[in-house]
């Protein structure tokens, strides 16, 4: 497919990009194809957590992108609603910039509705433009350099748009929305799994349901009698390097990444392992700020802790494996923040109140391995979704790269 060669001047202050643009589409700012009006800031006396008759829920950011407490404000014809179908913008914070939609309520302060004009642009076009690299290229040059993004009316209404014919921004739409439902129902399908392993958790490792063939008695013992050392990172801020051995922390267990990582000396990697050497089959423990969330030690490879971490090796009475699934398990949690310094912050666990933690295991380690198989298969299923839904996200947004700028044309 060729392109006119249309020289597109799009403006971000002081520079310019030129853009080529196919024959009948055009570019306009988007306050030529919307208007946007702000929520309102609702005192809090007058905000209730429980919905009565003649009262709307009151939306915050928050509510479109977590389980947050519902609130709710008692209606009014002044305030400005919305509904499900409905494009909302964050105006300020980490979410700056961000489209929501399908929530019905009144908005606060912090977030805009956009309305659309219906006979220059469709609804679910303008939804995908706002999720595209062409929206946000041009909105990360505008935002405020100091403190949080801040996101006014007159910079999202000098934003640049490519717009071809109605009948072909529907179909576009058409074909994203189709790979947003992919994208939702793999999404779907990993949560359903994860509850599914939850549920398995709950029954499978404090003895409930028993797997056929074993019969061993089970125990319920204190870390300090499973482990031969439980001890922690150092205790002192190393140098970080550009490369060396890795150096991990409380952010890399709790984000499941071993990728991204600081880099410590050789020399300073010994002198941690000396005292806390790291090996396969050892299990790491966040014991500051996160408590309790554990990562079994897969690599073989030189590395070191900060004293945010514990590290916990097994003895020959529990699988590493095992341990390491029960550590997920709600008994494990509940008994592992009530030894916890809840006035501590942040919130910490000393490791000789680790040690009394107990773990409810059989005697028989092939039932531990049994038992680990069935959880490790589901992991394993909730992983190869995973990564389907990181491909099919690269997908959709390679595709709305080529579709919104018109270097891929649609057939309507």
């Amino acid at each position: 497919m060729s392109l006119n060669e249309v020289d597109v001047n799009i403006s971000y202050g002081i520079n310019k990009e030129k853009q080529t643009i196919p024959s009948m589409w055009s570019v306009k700012k988007l306050e030529e194809v919307s208007s946007f009006k702000q929520g309102y800031q609702i005192p809090f006396s007058q905000q209730v957590n429980e919905e009565k008759v003649g009262y709307v829920r009151y939306l915050y950011i928050s509510d479109f992108f977590s389980d947050s407490k519902k609130l709710f404000v008692k209606d009014s014809e002044k305030y400005y609603k919305i509904s499900p179908e409905d494009i909302c913008v964050a105006n300020t914070g980490n979410t700056g910039g961000k489209a929501f939609r399908g929530a019905k309520g009144i908005l606060s302060n912090n977030m805009f509705k956009i309305s659309i004009v219906p006979s220059e642009i469709n609804n679910d076009f303008y939804w995908h433009f706002l999720n595209s690299n062409y929206y946000w290229n041009q909105l990360l040059r505008m935002f405020n350099s100091g403190g949080q993004p801040h996101v006014g009316h007159k910079n999202m209404g000098i934003i640049r748009i490519m717009l071809p014919p109605l009948n072909e921004q529907e179909k576009i739409a058409s074909i994203l929305s189709t790979w947003d439902k992919a994208i939702e129902l793999k999404d779907e399908l990993i949560k359903q799994k994860i509850e599914l392993k939850k549920g398995l958790m709950q029954k499978l490792l404090i003895g409930e349901v028993r797997l056929p063939g074993f019969s061993s008695k089970w125990n319920k013992s204190k870390l300090k009698k499973l482990c031969t050392k439980i001890m922690d990172g150092t205790h002192s801020t190393p140098k970080y390097k550009d490369y060396g051995v890795p150096f991990y922390s409380v952010e890399n267990v709790t984000n499941r990444d071993f990728k991204n990582h600081k880099f410590i000396s050789r020399e300073e990697h010994l002198s941690i392992s000396s005292r806390c050497k790291v090996e396969k089959g050892d299990i790491i423990m966040t014991r500051i700020g996160s408590i309790g969330d554990a990562v079994l030690v897969d690599w073989d490879y030189e590395s070191s802790i900060y004293v945010s971490l514990a590290l916990l090796k097994t003895n020959e009475n529990i699988l590493a494996e095992y341990l390491v699934q029960y550590m997920a398990t709600g008994e494990f949690k509940k008994d592992i923040l009530s030894k916890s310094l809840l006035s501590a912050i942040p919130q910490k666990i000393n490791l000789a109140d680790i040690g009394n933690v107990k773990v409810y295991y059989p005697q028989d380690k092939q039932e531990q391995k049994a038992i680990v198989d069935i959880l490790n298969k589901l992991d394993n299923e909730i992983q190869l979704l995973s990564s389907e839904l990181e491909n099919l996200k690269l997908q959709k947004k390679g595709l709305m790269q080529l579709l919104l700028t018109g270097m891929v044309r649609v057939k309507v």
